[in-house]
């Protein structure tokens, strides 16, 4: 038997007479039954044209051979066909578990990446043409929805998922030391109080001018801004973006006076109230979005440090204080003891026994009481114990020896001592003080977190990340430097970290306010003459130590 013939016998054998019909053109199988093309039938149809080519005829079902030429296999790309049962489906069962292997895939994300790429490794030496379509499936995949206990993949901002902002790579400016003069401090003061002015008039002037015509608080700006500009646009937003700036050179200058000689002007920063308080509520009246309420937890930062560095150094003071007065209690306690002890004794003296006998004793008893009196058995000759005479011999609880570190013992409430007025109310501020520290802190936590700052602040970010500074080098940075490296705020317990927050802040508005072309100082409405508008009214330097 001849090549040909044992090919054209062993398709016989396989297929039968009614596979070898269903190659005809109108059968089932050339319509696309089910549009599925099994491996057997195309590698029976690579058999037919191979025992074609040799013979130039085509066996037939009853192994013959068919006169004639015989149609080219259908492409692999078939019509879609109507739908029918899984019972009546002629598809193969390795067609089947390749579906639900591809089901399976889309819906377990964690196994993904290696089914799909083993899957579409095999594929492509098979079918070259489905891989594309089999890379498609796997792209949009990541967008349906997860099995129980899996979570959602979310798009990322970018290839890496960081913000471009956060690449930004501050400047390294030349460190300036921890000796600079005190007329230094004191021109970073006065041009920082200079430009809060500005700012403060501009934004009040703003909001006057924002006003209805029919108000009697409108009051017309003298040069109106472009039309084009978001002055004229948003005025009310410029006019928060020059308040808080107007308010962070307040604090700054104040905190240049402080860091120059190492001490708090508490009284200063009472009067910072004034001006912050009434900032906060406009702007929790009229902030919109989260990059607008990052400002909101920004002045309870600001709130919170101001509270914790008066509370530092104002503990010194307080500290000195208490000690004086635990002192003073002290010596009242041991009056009190030593006088105890005195009456102890005098008391314990009168119930001794009288020294003269009632009545002489006679020779006999004499001897015996002298030889007893002088040769003690059974401590019978020592006196009585006297439980009073220990007390003073006992060591201060509060000074014993090997533990001077631990804390003085607090005498008994019934040891009293006077205070005045000025006691109660540092302590008073000192306790209130720490309440509203913790409290401002927690606010502003709601507004002013890390991912805030990373999604809309990424730039003034990046320059705290990418900072060579520590918590100390508080005064190296310049506020009107832009690219300048900065610190994040170390704890405010700490008494320190409020010039870092303003810096942030400023920061912080320069690049919110870029997008809106805002200018700050170079953009604010000129004061003509002694010209001034009713508002908040702005701090003050008190130099006063408490």
């Amino acid at each position: 038997m001849s090549m040909a013939e044992r090919a054209a016998w062993d398709v016989r054998s396989q297929a039968g007479a009614t596979k070898v019909e269903s190659m005809r053109p109108g059968s089932a199988w050339g319509r696309g039954w089910d549009g599925a093309c099994t491996a057997h039938e195309l590698g029976r149809d690579a058999n037919l044209s191979a025992v074609r080519s040799e013979s130039g005829r085509a066996p037939s079902a009853d192994g013959g051979w068919i006169l004639g030429p015989v149609s080219a296999p259908l492409p692999p790309e078939l019509p879609p066909s109507p739908p029918a049962s899984r019972e009546s489906s002629p598809a193969s069962g390795l067609k089947r578990r390749h579906d639900s292997e591809s089901e399976h895939g889309r819906n377990k994300k964690p196994r993904l990446a290696s089914a799909t790429t083993s899957r579409l490794r095999a594929t492509s030496q098979s079918h070259p043409s489905s891989a594309a379509p089999a890379t498609t499936v796997a792209i949009s995949s990541r967008h349906e929805p997860a099995e129980d206990g899996e979570v959602k993949e979310e798009p990322q901002a970018g290839p890496s998922g960081i913000p471009s902002g956060l690449s930004f790579m501050p400047a390294r400016r030349p460190r300036r030391g921890d000796n600079i003069p005190t007329s230094e401090w004191d021109s970073v003061y006065d041009k920082c109080f200079q430009k809060a002015r500005a700012l403060r008039f501009s934004s009040l002037s703003r909001v006057a001018a924002a006003h209805p015509h029919t108000s009697k608080e409108f009051k017309p700006l003298r040069n109106p801004p472009n039309a084009s500009s978001y002055y004229a646009k948003d005025p009310l937003l410029m006019a928060r973006l020059e308040l808080i700036d107007s308010l962070l050179h307040f604090i700054y200058g104040l905190w240049c006076k402080d860091y120059s000689v190492r001490t708090c002007y508490r009284a200063s920063w009472r009067t910072v109230n004034d001006f912050l308080q009434p900032t906060k509520k406009k702007l929790i009246a009229e902030s919109h979005d989260d990059r607008e309420k990052a400002f909101i937890g920004l002045l309870f930062t600001l709130d919170a440090y101001i509270h914790g560095r008066k509370l530092k150094y104002q503990a010194t003071a307080i500290d000195r204080e208490n000690d004086s007065k635990m002192n003073r209690l002290q010596i009242e306690w041991k009056a009190e003891k030593s006088k105890a002890q005195a009456r102890a004794a005098a008391a314990a003296q009168a119930s001794m026994p009288s020294a003269t006998p009632n009545m002489l004793p006679s020779p006999a008893s004499s001897n015996s009481a002298n030889s007893s009196n002088s040769t003690p058995l059974g401590g019978h000759g020592t006196p009585g114990h006297n439980p009073a005479m220990d007390l003073g011999a006992q060591p201060d609880a509060g000074h014993s020896s090997g533990v001077a570190d631990r804390p003085m013992a607090a005498p008994p409430p019934h040891i009293q001592i006077p205070v005045n007025t000025q006691f109660v109310v540092d302590r008073k501020s000192q306790s209130s003080g720490l309440l509203l520290s913790s409290h401002y802190l927690q606010t502003a936590q709601h507004t002013l977190t890390l991912p805030v700052m990373a999604r809309h602040f990424p730039r003034t970010l990046a320059r705290m990340m990418n900072s060579t500074l520590n918590p100390q080098d508080e005064h190296e940075p310049d506020f009107q430097d832009d690219d300048c490296e900065l610190f994040w705020p170390p704890q405010a317990i700490t008494g320190e970290g409020l010039g870092w927050v303003c810096l942030m802040g400023m920061a912080m508005v320069k690049e919110f306010g870029k997008e809106y072309g805002y200018q700050g100082v170079d953009g604010v409405v000129q004061k003509q003459g002694s010209e001034d508008v009713s508002g908040f009214p702005e701090p003050r330097f008190v130099p006063h130590t408490r």
